[in-house]
């Protein structure tokens, strides 16, 4: 790294202490924030510029934005980890480790929260200051935790409040006002369990008012865990991950009018879900499920346990342009790269036929169902619903990958008419190798039903241009 640059980045730190001391806290996050990103471009400063980001993260959560800090300590955490990998550091960093945990609290995203500082205190067992803060902060966590898991209604409350403000109060207000709703009827709180928002032995709890605050906090985590994923991928922290996005032209794909024809379209017009059979070959659907297996045997698809809709499935989002950092999947599923080549020239059509304005995140999306994995009823885009700050998700591509599949197997998509929330008939869709399912991700009600075998589909979600910053380049 040039002299320069370091120099310029000492001075940012000193310029960030000096406005933290005179209590100008935005100011310093940004200085801190502009002396990571100098300190970045090279190589021999990340344990510096992770001992920075924990420095921002720990101002960002005395200005209670814990998404910020989240996402600062993700980042010192990736960069410390470039330094482990060259062998100039043997630890991950703890200071990191820690505000992470305490961003994820302030969330109220207790379980990661926990997970994250009992992974410090392994990491500092030797140090014992480091241990006592790590020690202290997951002993609040935990006494917390046991508060929420006991129903105490005041720590109840104060969750809900707390998640109300980073979430605000429409967006809250709609999920808090469905759990009343539910909680007052047997059928209602029968569906919070299906859904994954009530525990079953409090289905029967006396009092509502009980039974709606315990599925509030569920449900407003469930919104928060997806505000911080969205935070992380425009933050470009996310594995995998790419939240910028292209305008369909530079991905036209003349191949793409085979997958999906103008009765295709119009279908999707009039129903607002299409399903399209045998759009590639058995042998190449059989290449591609091989190479997602591949790509779980090696660990690189996860599950994400704060989900919970869905948080047995295994999956992780890669890029599937021809920049380096699509270079390790490109090498890993050449057949599905080839495949995904032909999906992503969709949007232009869909664009043509509907009247659409679309954009293409250049992140695609591959998951395992495994046997006992399910999805619970959800839509793609709550933005109708409340969700203001949902990723503008506009329409849903699902390509199964699953040769071999029978009925017994499982893993069906049951998908319900626009807008109902499951009160009417719903359409049961198997997930045969080489189906393609495409609908509009803001007003299709659906799920996915328990897999007994290992499941595999990829997913491109397709966002509304007006609502995303779009370039005509890749």
């Amino acid at each position: 790294m040039p002299r320069a640059s370091i120099i310029g980045a000492h001075r940012l730190i000193e310029e960030g202490d000096l406005a933290y001391d005179h209590r100008d806290l935005d100011l310093a996050c940004r200085k801190f924030a502009e002396a990571v990103e100098l300190l970045s471009r090279g190589a021999g400063n990340e344990t510096l510029a992770a001992d920075i980001c924990a420095r921002q993260a720990q101002v960002e959560l005395e200005l209670d934005r814990p998404f910020d800090a989240a996402v600062a300590c993700d980042r010192g955490l990736r960069l410390h980890r470039l330094a482990m990998d060259a062998g100039r550091a043997q630890l991950d960093h703890w200071m990191c480790g820690l505000y992470s945990g305490l961003s994820m609290a302030d969330m109220g995203l207790l379980s990661a929260a926990e997970e994250r500082l009992v992974h410090g205190a392994y990491i500092v067992k030797d140090q014992q200051d480091a241990l006592a803060s790590m020690l202290d902060a997951l002993e609040g966590v935990r006494v917390r935790a046991a508060q929420v898991t006991a129903g105490d209604n005041q720590v109840l409350m104060e969750e809900i409040q707390r998640m109300t403000s980073l979430l605000g109060e429409e967006e809250a207000g709609y999920w808090i006002g469905c759990m009343n709703e539910m909680s007052r009827s047997p059928q209602g709180r029968a569906e919070l369990v299906r859904s994954g928002f009530l525990e079953k032995e409090h289905q029967r709890l006396a009092s509502p008012a009980d039974v709606a605050r315990r599925a509030s906090v569920v449900a407003l985590r469930y919104r928060i865990n997806k505000r911080l994923i969205r935070h992380q991928a425009s933050a470009g922290v996310l594995n995998g991950f790419a939240d910028n996005c292209v305008l369909p032209t530079v991905l036209r794909n003349p191949s793409a009018r085979t997958l999906m024809d103008e009765a295709d379209c119009n279908k999707l017009s009039k129903d607002r879900i299409a399903v399209m059979d045998d759009v590639f070959s058995g042998e190449v659907m059989l290449q591609m499920k091989m190479e997602m297996q591949s790509l779980r045997s090696a660990a690189l698809l996860q599950n994400d346990p704060n989900d919970v809709c869905n948080p047995r499935t295994e999956s992780r989002y890669f890029p599937y342009g021809m920049e380096e950092s699509s270079r390790e999947f490109r090498e890993k599923c050449p057949v599905s790269m080839q495949v995904i080549q032909r999906v992503v020239g969709l949007p232009v059509i869909l664009e043509e036929e509907l009247g659409l304005r679309l954009a293409v995140p250049q992140s695609i999306m591959v998951a395992c169902y495994p046997p006992g994995a399910s999805y619970k009823m959800h839509l793609d885009n709550y933005a109708k619903q409340g969700g203001h700050d949902d990723v503008p998700r506009k329409v849903t591509i699902l390509l199964y990958c699953n040769h071999g599949w029978s009925k017994p197997v499982g893993g069906h998509l049951r998908a319900w008419a626009p807008f109902d929330q499951g009160h009417g008939p719903a359409q049961l869709i198997e997930p045969l190798s080489g189906r393609l399912v495409v609908f509009m991700s803001e007003e299709i009600w659906h799920e996915v039903t328990e897999a007994h075998e290992d499941r595999f589909a990829l997913t491109l979600w397709i966002h509304d241009r007006d609502k995303v910053d779009a370039k005509d380049t890749l």
